[in-house]
């Protein structure tokens, strides 16, 4: 049925083919009986692929190139409101850019992140999206004057095919051992970083800062991404989960419950403020921890208010149980006065004091002389954005980094006045259970 579907609405494009400018974009649209977890077996370690499931439930998978857009420096940013040409669909104008930055665009990438972009964003070939018990496939194909239309039919047909045979086999899931390598810094040399931390703040400049570390694992055998997802999706159903594929070697995984923005086409807006962390909850009503997870709502007061029609702060913080922790949660909402892309206010936003600190200029200039291997896409952004401005960013908090069979965790904590860095330490250990619970 499908295939008649697609054919006809070739035909009428073709019809009127003179309209086609100089890059037009085919997108079509069509619900399909399948669910993506049959789908996301054979494509889980190819080029250019993606999975995202947000605390909603609703999941993307995508793969294949239409449009890539790889961002380098913060300069670049502004490449993602490109003109993406003339759209030629069966339903809704808009399309989807799936990817996300990394956490410092102002410097050069290096171990272990060497050779991976600053940033990343594609129009997927092929999307599949479930949510609400309904799977919807969208196509994207690029076209001009001189396309075949025999050429798309085929390439629809053929992906297609590949949908519906993958989910006629039942792949079998494996996990894989870890062994650890090294974390760099050591508890010593991060003990010692702390406490020179506590030494430099002063509440004027310099109120809190947001300190990682790094932990190598090597893998016994290659890690099964699809097993991984599903371990995710049941233990933390209120997580962002999700794994970037930047080559075939290279990918960025992880679990999140910090949302950095979402922006609907009401202008409406939703920001989680989350930090300030403890494996006991009575513990969060101690000043330390109040006081970071304060630094971190003011900073985003300051940076949205002027842009609001309405903003609703709560007075007083939430506890948000992840089952192994608790974190202190300010769920912020608001309306904006005009409509503003989503990747503007990302651009202001992020880093936020919950993974930067505060104040933000002093807090990156410490951590880049302190911390001894690059962050990566670790305390970045990452989700997606449409071509009308609206959008849903997650900050990737629970993460490592994939190279082959190398695989680099990465975790942290803020450090204010108050703080004690013996428990910051616990801390870091505590959060990376939210990956390595899976590996034991």
């Amino acid at each position: 049925m499908q295939n008649f579907k697609f054919k006809s609405f070739l035909e009428k494009i073709f019809l009127d083919k003179h309209s086609f400018g100089e890059r037009s974009i085919i997108k079509y649209e069509e619900v399909i009986d399948y669910k993506i977890n049959r789908i996301l077996n054979y494509k889980s370690n190819k080029k250019n692929t993606f999975y995202m499931q947000y605390p909603s439930g609703t999941k993307y998978f995508g793969y294949g190139k239409t449009i890539l857009v790889d961002i380098n420096k913060k300069s670049d940013i502004k490449f993602l409101k490109i003109d993406t040409g003339k759209i030629l669909t069966n339903k809704n104008k808009s399309l989807k850019f799936f990817g996300g930055l990394s956490f410092d665009l102002t410097s050069q990438s290096y171990y272990p992140w060497n050779k991976v972009p600053k940033g990343r964003f594609i129009i997927p070939k092929i999307l599949i999206t479930q949510e609400s018990n309904k799977t919807i496939i969208t196509y994207c194909k690029i076209i001009n004057k001189k396309t075949r239309k025999n050429y798309i039919l085929n390439d629809f047909l053929n992906e297609y095919r590949f949908i519906t045979n993958s989910t006629k086999h039942t792949k079998i899931n494996s996990s894989t051992k870890i062994n650890f390598e090294y974390e760099k810094p050591d508890r010593s040399i991060y003990l010692q970083d702390i406490q020179k931390i506590i030494a430099k703040i002063n509440n004027r400049d310099l109120s809190k800062v947001v300190i990682s570390r790094m932990i190598k694992y090597s893998l016994e055998k290659d890690l099964d991404k699809e097993d991984l997802i599903k371990y995710l999706n049941k233990n933390h159903k209120n997580c962002f989960n999700f794994f970037i594929n930047f080559n075939r070697s290279k990918s960025f995984m992880g679990s999140t419950p910090e949302k950095l923005i979402k922006l609907n086409e009401s202008n409406q807006f939703s920001i989680d403020a989350i930090a300030g962390s403890s494996k006991n909850k009575h513990d969060l009503k101690t000043i330390k921890e109040i006081d970071e997870h304060s630094y971190v709502v003011e900073y985003i007061r300051n940076i949205v208010s002027p842009a609001c029609k309405k903003l609703s702060i709560p007075k007083n913080p939430k506890i948000l149980n992840l089952n192994y922790i608790y974190h202190l949660i300010t769920s912020i909402s608001g309306e904006l006065k005009n409509k503003i892309h989503i990747i503007d206010l990302i651009e202001k936003l992020y880093p936020t004091p919950a993974l930067l600190g505060y104040k933000s200029k002093k807090a990156l200039e410490i951590i880049n002389n302190t911390e001894k291997t690059d962050r990566g896409w670790y305390g970045g952004c990452i989700g997606f954005f449409d071509t009308d401005g609206n959008g849903d960013f997650f900050v990737p908090i629970r993460s490592f980094y994939l190279n082959k069979k190398s695989m680099f965790v990465f975790t942290g904590s803020g450090i204010v006045s108050k703080s004690d860095a013996q428990k910051e330490w616990e801390e870091t250990k505590i959060k990376s259970k939210h990956i390595l619970d899976y590996f034991k």
